[in-house]
């Protein structure tokens, strides 16, 4: 007898609709785990600048920092960030939001999954999004990613309340969870489109309502137009642009890591994570569903009945499709480029939906084992977040080395900084210094955000200076593995001692000394 998808996936047995819950409930533990081990890893790149802003700022200042154009995104997740840092001022107190928001995703996936794929469907997806190392890592970073996208499920699920309730408050919760998302990050606005496409396609009768909700949230956003032009002018967008070029091999190199790899697919490769034998149980868990549906659709155990029966299944392939079309349209025909890993980020609750209802139509035998592959090769990325060749480079650690090694007057030079829209460098975040530091490929400066016109400290203008300042004391050099291979201009100083810390970047510290004026 031929069986609806929609019936299939809304009907599960009763044993799985009894054990639903609990198993959110574990599997929303097992997400908290992970990402709260994440979380206690250093601040790295953009980080960075969100503690500039959080750190120097009180909650007006946090507004005016992000309302210039030293910032591209919106003010939202900066004020949740200063705000759970008055707590205490660290890292984990800093992505606090992110972890709670990346946490919370979880059983709101579930949530929206049962409303639309179904009950199966909904469990699966939950599964993977609290294991998937994209979901894992953004909801562990001091930045809005995490956030947008528990708003933008929050917007959806409260979307299809109006729609089956139609009372003012679903609207308004509507309203008000999709101008959130927004003023979290501005891609959420592909999403947030395709719901509104899809509530005007399959409810003509809340269509009145809906374009109602969609203009109180557009004039809730009112305020902050002109931070939005600021970021349109702002030169880092710019340098964004030309650092991520919109082609096939960026393209293909962003949905591998969007979808099951590491964020930082040009350090971090799928080979090394989730690794081969994950990416096997991976590639066998789509060859059994492309082959079950096709089955199936041929056996007529499977079909899709009519509109707007299967509306809400539709729903779910919108958000998983939404960003990542959207934004390349938006890179191909605009001038900026905005086509990246990181800003794939608002369909990946859509991705997990849309994955676990492919895999509850296999059928309610085969979706069992397809189901486990699947979560088994996104269990093993997850582990290896966890393992220290994954990790955000430590730091701390190089931090501690220096100064217990270091006496007063001892310089450091500092090659840990990176181009993100704030002053500071990794090494600032963590480390009382003895003596002077010197900034070398990066700028100099400390009090304002870094920008096109700020000069270059080069390594042998860095050099000459350490030793300058250093007068017959010791020299540390904190690099990573390529700065350690570049020859300097250290006058009679000579390479004494050196670490190396491991990481998603490794970390290299280098002691040097002046024989002709050691000091014990």
């Amino acid at each position: 007898m031929a069986v609806e998808p929609s019936t299939v996936a809304a009907h599960p047995r009763q044993g799985a609709r009894d054990l639903s819950v609990p198993l959110v409930v574990a599997l929303t533990v097992v997400g908290l785990a992970l990402r709260a081990a994440v979380s206690s890893q250093d601040l790295f790149a953009d980080e960075l600048s969100t503690y500039w802003i959080v750190s120097t700022n009180d909650f007006g200042g946090v507004l005016s920092a992000v309302n210039s154009d030293a910032e591209i995104t919106p003010p939202l997740s900066f004020l949740l960030a200063w705000l759970s840092t008055q707590i205490h001022l660290s890292a984990e107190f800093l992505r606090l939001p992110s972890v709670i928001a990346g946490t919370l995703t979880i059983p709101a996936v579930f949530w929206l999954g049962v409303r639309t794929a179904g009950r199966a469907a909904a469990l699966v997806a939950a599964a993977l999004t609290a294991l998937a190392p994209f979901m894992v890592y953004y909801s562990a970073e001091a930045r809005g990613y995490a956030v947008m996208m528990a708003f933008v499920v929050l917007s959806t699920l409260a979307l299809l309340a109006a729609v089956d309730r139609r009372r003012a408050w679903a609207w308004a919760l509507y309203a008000l969870f999709s101008a959130a998302a927004v003023y979290t990050h501005y891609t959420s606005v592909f999403v947030l489109a395709a719901q509104l496409g899809w509530l005007l396609w399959a409810h003509p009768e809340a269509r009145r309502p809906a374009l109602i909700a969609n203009a109180c949230a557009a004039a809730a956003y009112l305020p902050w137009l002109g931070g939005f032009k600021n970021d349109l002018e702002s030169p880092t967008t710019d340098i964004l642009t030309a650092l991520q070029p919109f082609d096939l091999h960026s393209i293909r190199l962003s949905l591998e890591h969007w979808s099951v790899g590491y964020p930082y697919g040009t350090v971090i490769g799928l080979r090394d994570l989730p690794g081969t034998p994950a990416l096997v149980l991976l590639a066998l868990a789509v060859v059994l569903t492309l082959g079950a549906l096709a089955w199936r659709l041929q056996t007529r155990q499977l079909r899709f009945g009519e509109w707007p029966a299967e509306s809400r299944v539709v729903l779910v392939f919108l958000l998983a499709l939404a960003t990542p079309v959207g934004a390349a349209l938006f890179s191909a025909i605009g001038s900026t480029t905005v086509f990246s890993t990181r800003n794939l980020a608002a369909s990946w609750p859509g991705l997990a939906l849309a994955s676990g209802t492919l895999v509850a139509w296999t059928g309610p035998r085969l979706r069992i084992v397809v189901a486990a592959l699947a979560i088994a090769c996104f269990a093993i990325g997850a582990a290896k977040l966890l393992d220290q060749r994954y990790e955000r480079p430590d730091y701390s650690a190089v931090a501690d080395f220096i100064e217990r090694s270091a006496r007063p007057g001892d310089v450091v030079i500092d090659e840990s900084a990176v181009l993100s829209p704030g002053p500071l460098s990794h090494l600032d975040t963590v480390l009382d210094p003895p003596g002077p530091v010197v900034r070398s490929r990066a700028p100099q400066e400390h009090d304002h955000p870094f920008n096109v016109f700020d000069r270059f400290v080069t390594t042998d203008a860095a050099a000459r200076r350490a030793v300058r300042l250093a007068h017959g004391r010791r020299i540390f050099l904190v690099t990573d593995a390529l700065g350690a291979r570049i020859d300097r201009p250290l006058g009679p100083y000579v390479l004494d001692e050196t670490r190396s810390y491991s990481g998603l970047l490794k970390l290299v510290v280098e002691e040097y000394r002046d024989p002709a004026s050691l000091r014990g």
